[in-house]
């Protein structure tokens, strides 16, 4: 089961994934995390990996996409809670709220 908590603040949205990220969560990931992203034009993402319990390479694929995704329409793409090696020059911020450091809005 995957659950997602999404907090909206100062023009960033911060995402708390809770649970597992696998092939039979990664539809909730498309609905709850990608549609409303792309529907509300979002730019500026946090997104909180640190209360996963596991993750397969197919999870890994869909925040690779994510971040592309924002990237593609100018915003900027945040990672909290995990190393993920393969995404390249991908900001890991070692508290949440050092977003607020390094985007300016």
């Amino acid at each position: 089961m995957l659950n997602v908590a999404m907090e909206f603040r100062k023009g960033i949205l911060f995402i708390r994934l809770y649970g597992i990220l696998n092939d039979s969560t990664l539809n909730i990931f498309e609905k709850e995390v990608k549609e409303v992203i792309l529907k509300a034009g979002i730019l500026y993402v946090v997104l909180n990996v640190s209360n996963l319990i596991e993750i397969n390479k197919n999870g890994v694929i869909e925040i690779k996409r994510l971040k592309r995704l924002i990237k593609k329409n100018n915003g900027m793409f945040f990672l909290y809670g995990a190393e993920i090696t393969d995404l390249k020059k991908l900001v890991n911020l070692d508290s949440e709220l050092k977003v607020f450091e390094r985007v300016v809005i």
